[in-house]
């Protein structure tokens, strides 16, 4: 990325309402808490995004007119039915948030500060185009009393900084090829499909076939992951993951519940392309896979 681009890429959002000068938790700090985000293109051009604070909770609006005109846009589903939309996947109130991009000069970031001072990511792109399902990631580790989020420059990047109690400028973790899906086939009528998101949220769905071939059950596990370049290759990457809900997707009652499971495997990029990945389970149980014996998948097309 030149260096114009990440200058015009460190001002393509803009903050608004901001409310109420706080302490986190009583914690050494203070900060603006902002209520109402708005991401702008440049000063004159909005995209169409906002996000908002209702009650701890919050909600994403697309203004989809806006949104068509944006550089952006083209490609990209955005039909979107409804006016406002609630973030998924909170289980605190959140008293402050922040957009902006992340490693392009288009990624905007929603994050989200809990009122205990731990923080929540969404991938605004991800949720548009997934029609308007909005979920954020599970609290990041290794952020905690944070009070306040900025834009910044990170060596070759444009990110923004999570800042502490104490002063303390963090960097938001990202994965921006995180954005994948990968399905396996087994031999035993069982068809696995693995997606990796941007915001570190990972979903396994275990597609089991019925006597006559047809689908009969789909086990959906959802949790977040870590990864960790092998020598340093991009290549090859260690995988961890928790899992923390599953759900019977074709059952009346399909509503997730509550699944602790932990496990790592590793993953190997077979081309350039990455359409083609070595899956090798490690531990844990997530995939029904003979531990220590790669597996391959082929990427879904998104």
């Amino acid at each position: 990325m030149t260096v114009n681009n990440m200058k015009k890429a460190t001002i393509l959002f803009s903050l608004l309402c901001v409310v109420g000068l706080c302490s986190c938790n009583g914690k050494a700090g203070k900060a603006d808490y902002v209520t109402k985000a708005i991401y702008n293109i440049s000063e004159t051009q909005p995209s169409g995004i906002t996000a908002k604070i209702k009650d701890g909770k919050v909600y994403v609006s697309v203004d989809a007119d806006q949104f068509a005109k944006a550089p952006f846009a083209s490609g990209m589903d955005y039909r979107l039915v409804e006016t406002s939309y609630e973030v998924q996947n909170l289980d605190a109130p959140i008293v402050s948030i922040h957009i902006g991009d992340i490693g392009q000069d288009y990624n905007p970031v929603l994050c989200m500060l809990r009122g205990d001072g731990k923080v929540q990511i969404a991938s605004l792109f991800d949720g548009i185009s997934r029609l308007g399902f909005f979920q954020a990631s599970y609290p990041l580790p290794n952020l905690n009393n944070i009070v306040t989020f900025k834009a910044k420059t990170f060596d070759d990047h444009v990110g923004i900084a999570a800042i502490d109690g104490d002063g303390m400028e963090l960097e938001i973790p990202y994965n921006p090829a995180g954005l994948s899906e990968y399905a396996y086939a087994t031999s035993v009528g069982t068809q696995l499909r693995l997606t990796f998101t941007p915001d570190w949220k990972i979903i396994c769905q275990h597609f089991i076939s019925g006597p006559d071939g047809g689908v009969q059950e789909i086990k959906e596990y959802v949790g977040e992951y870590t990864l960790a370049y092998i020598n340093d290759e991009y290549n090859n990457q260690e995988i961890g993951y928790t899992i923390h809900t599953l759900s019977n997707v074709l059952s009346d009652d399909n509503a997730p519940k509550p699944h602790d499971s932990k496990g790592t495997f590793l993953l190997q990029h077979l081309d350039d392309t990455s359409m083609q990945v070595s899956i090798t389970p490690q531990k844990g149980n997530l995939l029904p896979l003979p531990t220590g014996k790669p597996a391959t998948f082929t990427r879904n097309e998104q």
